[in-house]
């Protein structure tokens, strides 16, 4: 009896030493898992951050987190390197798009070039096989000449009996000459260029229609004129001629029901402070179709069964030459359709024009 109380005392003991290394173990567990969390926590959002940005995503970062020790320090600065990485990646890229565009713009000019090569190679050529085939063809329209003048003075008065078929006749003869003419002006353009002259515009377009006055009266084509008054263009009056008469012709041949022809005279400053003349000749015709829109300029490019495909190339040879430019566009229904060549020359300054002389003293 006297053991019992001691027994009692000792598993009482042996229980509590047991519960509280118990409680001491399943505290110290709670404080391991809770160690273990703030150390790996941060770890998987840097790995979570890496993982996304490699999948990406510029703009994955770890984040700002509590903890303060080493692994803090580790976070920021993988932060710290991934807005590095985002910034050269971005320079990287803006540099890449600068070399692209300028490695774009070398091929462009390289293509233009070697584009321009070719075709003056083939213009040289042409030019040559051209010069040739207009001399040989020269020699038999001048023996065709030759024998027509000496049938008319052979016939004398009974010549009246057959003047239809030697006008016609010389007319064809005189087409062959003009073909040549235009084949040699494009093999040796420099030979037929003129002086430079004070050109009043109006006037020049009122002189091409004296020369096409046939042609407008037998395709039935009124004139509509707007001259501006007191202009002066910097060209050769007979070039700038020839020019006009192509583009008259031209637009008498789009209107075979006959129609309307406008041909206007304006000044106009390019933006770059280039004082200018412009010449226009409109028509009413279908316009020009968008498949010789790009060619329409180039040598024996024509949509004209008797065409030679001359006629605007040296119309626009023959303005460049003299600084002008020539172009052509389709006009609108409200303006009555139909194509309109314009011609840009270089203004000449009337006396008008000019500032008077400031008085002495």
């Amino acid at each position: 009896f006297l053991e019992h109380p001691y027994t009692v005392l000792k598993y009482a003991v042996l229980a509590a030493i047991g519960l509280l290394f118990f409680s001491v173990m399943i505290g110290a567990a709670w404080w391991s898992l809770r160690a273990a969390r703030g150390i790996f926590r941060p770890v998987e959002h840097m790995e979570l951050a890496m993982r996304t940005f490699q999948a990406g995503d510029a703009q994955a970062r770890v984040g700002p987190l509590r903890s303060r020790d080493e692994l803090g320090h580790l976070a920021r600065g993988l932060d710290a390197l991934l807005d590095a990485i985002t910034e050269k990646t971005r320079a990287l890229q803006a540099w890449n798009a600068v070399l692209d565009a300028r490695v774009a713009e070398r091929t462009a000019e390289l293509q233009a070039a070697q584009d321009h090569l070719m075709r003056s190679e083939k213009l040289a050529v042409i030019g040559q096989l051209t010069a040739g085939m207009a001399h040989e063809i020269n020699n038999p329209i001048a023996v065709i000449q030759g024998n027509l003048d000496l049938l008319r003075h052979t016939l004398g008065p009974q010549a009246e009996q057959v003047k239809t078929e030697l006008d016609l006749a010389q007319q064809q003869v005189e087409r062959m000459r003009l073909i040549v003419t235009q084949m040699l002006q494009f093999a040796r353009p420099a030979d037929f260029a003129g002086y430079v002259q004070e050109v009043d515009p109006a006037q020049a377009l009122e002189d091409s229609l004296v020369l096409t006055d046939h042609a407008l009266r037998e395709g039935s084509i009124r004139v509509q004129r707007e001259f501006a008054p007191g202009l002066r263009a910097s060209i050769n009056r007979q070039e700038l001629q020839q020019v006009l008469v192509n583009l008259v012709m031209n637009a008498v041949h789009a209107m075979p029901a006959g129609g309307v022809i406008t041909l206007s005279s304006r000044h106009q400053a390019l933006d770059d402070g280039s004082d200018g003349v412009v010449l226009a000749v409109a028509d009413q015709g279908s316009g020009l179709p968008e498949s010789v829109k790009n060619g329409l300029f180039q040598p024996f490019m024509t949509h004209k069964k008797d065409g030679t495909g001359l006629g605007l190339w040296i119309s626009r040879s023959i303005v460049e030459r003299y600084g002008g430019d020539i172009r052509a566009s389709n006009r609108s229904a409200e303006e009555g359709g139909g194509a309109v060549f314009t011609i840009w020359l270089k203004a000449i300054k009337t006396p008008a024009d000019r500032s008077p002389a400031s008085p002495p003293g």
